[in-house]
């Protein structure tokens, strides 16, 4: 019921687009029945506030947000005026508010009919556990924050005094989305084959294993965050980008003069390239801590998981390439890096460091290409932002959102190519290692998610494809671009489940 009340609240957004909105908003039939949708709305929050009357013990803080917010939308309701009462609505407009509002109201009775009606001796079902639970109730608020925000943009374009309404459910609507994103929200928690590790701080005089370990860990960590991101920390992780890129460079600079002494040409042409595309990264992500700068006044080290990752990333690099065992970023530290010699001492070395950096790049590539999420906070500032200096005029996606987009989805291309060329030269130093094999799973698996034309080309194939055909490189797909299985059908009749 809550989906399809979804369905009928997207209709209404792609109303506030339309040049009828106005005159539509001003019918009489209309306002009762915002104040309807407005009570229904007010009766999830009670609901959610109340545990269903079996209250979760780690829901305290979102109950208490729940509550505030349902104290917003009723004093929203009562300017409304009396909700809707006639049988049948009056308008188009109306019926559709009227729909959302039955849709919403059932999916909330069968809710309820999970919990007992008195507390008495009765218990909740199994389900009511579940419907309790930290995850699904943050789940819950989060939908509604996007339903009462539709109906205060709605609110918004409706004739004084009911308009006075809006910034009560817009503030409900705000208070309902920042709570429910205090904690990541899974519909589905996925458990992952080897986990997600423990954190590990930088040691002072850590070993190479240890370096290379704490590296790993949190290379894993940042490609799987734990911790509901903030405007602030997408910020603080471009800047950190920027820096691991110029790491990265330093390390492969150093790979090629070690290279030139071990008289590798081949290798050293191979490097000179990763390095160049390396640069071309580090220049696109300076443009997004550029844009993130212009975006808002939210500086500063955030206290979560991503950006602490992200710092201790920093700092390993930094002293893996660098001489100064204690380095750390900072405007007095040291520049004098290691000895090519003493970095990589021969080539298998070679590959193990050049491994660690390509992780290190496919790491903030994955972050690139999450970027939706970083994009939506930036929209919805610059709209709070836009809406409190023009309050009458309709919200927009501002122009700097779209850009900060193109910037991730640039930097994203980059790092791809970054990644490639680096694969490509790691994968001769020492064949047949297990180095290989880690950069042959990290060049296939972003280069199925980045490269569209592979992807049309595996939608479009009969299937089970041959397993020779799955251990080749990615580069074999597009050059058998024409051929076809003996035993296969045309790829027009392949039944897609």
């Amino acid at each position: 019921m809550t989906a399809l009340a979804t369905d009928h609240l997207t209709d209404l957004q792609h109303q506030l687009h339309t040049k009828r909105l106005a005159r539509d908003l001003a019918r009489r039939a209309v306002q009762p029945e915002l104040a309807r949708l407005a009570h229904v709305l007010a009766r999830y929050h009670d609901q959610i506030a109340n545990g269903f009357g079996d209250p979760h013990p780690h829901t305290t803080g979102l109950r208490d947000a729940a509550n505030r917010a349902s104290a917003l939308i009723k004093q929203a309701e009562q300017i409304l005026g009396t909700p809707a009462d006639t049988e049948a609505p009056r308008s188009a407009l109306a019926e559709k508010l009227r729909a959302t509002s039955i849709a919403l109201g059932c999916g909330l009775d069968l809710l309820s009919t999970h919990f007992p009606v008195n507390s008495g001796n009765d218990k909740p079902t199994a389900t009511g556990a579940i419907i309790t639970a930290p995850d699904t109730a943050r789940s819950l608020l989060h939908q509604l924050s996007t339903h009462t925000a539709t109906v205060a943009h709605l609110t918004q374009r409706t004739p004084s005094p009911a308009n006075d309404a809006s910034g009560l459910l817009l503030r409900a609507a705000v208070l309902s989305r920042i709570h429910s994103e205090t904690e990541p929200r899974r519909a589905i928690i996925a458990v992952p084959f080897h986990g997600i590790p423990q954190r590990r701080p930088p040691e002072a005089g850590e070993d190479l294993t240890q370096t290379f370990a704490g590296i790993s860990a949190s290379i894993r960590r940042l490609s799987n965050p734990q911790t509901t991101t903030s405007v602030t920390t997408w910020r603080y992780l471009a800047r950190a980008a920027t820096i691991v890129c110029d790491l990265n460079l330093k390390t492969l600079q150093q790979l090629i003069y070690r290279m030139k002494e071990l008289d590798e040409p081949d290798h050293r042409s191979a490097f000179q390239k990763a390095a160049t595309a390396t640069k071309q990264a580090g220049i696109k992500w300076r443009d997004i801590v550029r844009r993130w700068d212009e975006q808002t006044n939210h500086h500063g080290h955030p206290a979560n998981g991503p950006a602490t990752d992200a710092s201790d990333l920093i700092l390993r690099l930094g002293r893996l390439i660098h001489a100064d065992p204690a380095w750390t970023p900072s405007p007095r530290a040291s520049y004098r890096m290691k000895p090519p010699d003493e970095l990589a001492p021969d080539l298998t070395q070679a590959a193990r460091i050049a491994t660690i950096t390509l992780k290190a790049m496919d790491a903030y590539n994955t972050l690139a290409a999450n970027h939706r999420a970083a994009i939506n906070d930036a929209a919805v500032l610059g709209i709070l932002h836009k809406q409190r200096e023009h309050p009458t005029h309709l919200p927009r996606i501002p122009a700097s959102a779209r850009q900060l987009s193109k910037a991730y989805e640039a930097a994203e291309a980059k790092g791809l190519e970054a990644v490639t060329s680096l694969g490509q030269a790691i994968q001769p130093l020492v064949p047949d290692s297990y180095h290989t094999e880690e950069v042959q799973l990290i060049i296939r698996r972003t280069t199925a998610v980045h490269d569209k034309k592979i992807q049309a080309r595996l939608v479009a194939a009969d299937f089970p494809v041959p397993i020779t055909d799955c251990l080749e490189s990615p580069h074999a797909i597009t050059q058998r671009p024409s051929q076809t299985p003996t035993n296969s059908r045309p790829a027009g009749n392949t039944p897609i489940t």
